[in-house]
């Protein structure tokens, strides 16, 4: 007779425990995604991930691989065509030493003249054409994929000659001050 009690107490116990089981699953489950939608709206969708149209690859004016995608909310877009300057992000569905390949012979293929390589867990490019530069970062992916962030910017005339210029000022013995 105990042991009939203990059996229907037990078999009870493993049903409450079940539903108990699964009003705590939905609970995480629906707080999680309620989570994940503050900080979306948060960030104001800083990790937008989209397609590179054929208008947005004129704006920039720069070689970029195919299937490349662009996080929008980690680019910054000045201006347009030759006078492109700004931040992009960028994702590639092919390695990271294709696409430094890419980079080094496109770039090329386009007037820049590649200035230096560097090359560590991360590779570094930078470039160098009329009155702009580029740098290009390139991050090696978990698998086959890797991303890049390419940085285009003016150059300052005043400061590029300033570090060129190896003629010592007017009643200096120094080639040039650093301020």
């Amino acid at each position: 007779m105990v042991l009939v009690q203990e059996n229907r107490y037990n078999k009870g116990m493993g049903i409450k425990n079940k539903y108990l089981t699964i009003i705590i699953s939905t609970l995480l489950l629906t707080s999680c995604a309620s989570m994940n939608n503050l900080l979306k709206s948060e960030d104001g969708d800083s990790n937008e991930v989209k397609e590179l149209s054929a208008s947005q690859r004129l704006q920039i004016s720069l070689p970029l691989p195919d299937n490349t995608k662009i996080n929008a909310g980690k680019t910054i877009i000045f201006g347009e065509g030759s006078r492109f300057t700004g931040v992009l992000n960028l994702l590639h569905e092919i390695s990271q030493d294709e696409i430094v390949e890419f980079f080094r012979v496109e770039m090329r293929d386009d007037g820049w003249s590649e200035i230096a390589i560097v090359r560590s867990d991360f590779v570094l490019m930078n470039f160098d054409k009329e009155d702009r530069f580029a740098t290009i970062r390139v991050n090696r992916g978990l698998f086959s994929n890797s991303s890049s962030e390419v940085t285009v910017g003016m150059k300052s005339e005043t400061t590029l000659n300033r570090s060129i210029n190896t003629k010592p000022p007017v009643g200096s013995d120094e080639p040039f001050t650093i301020q």
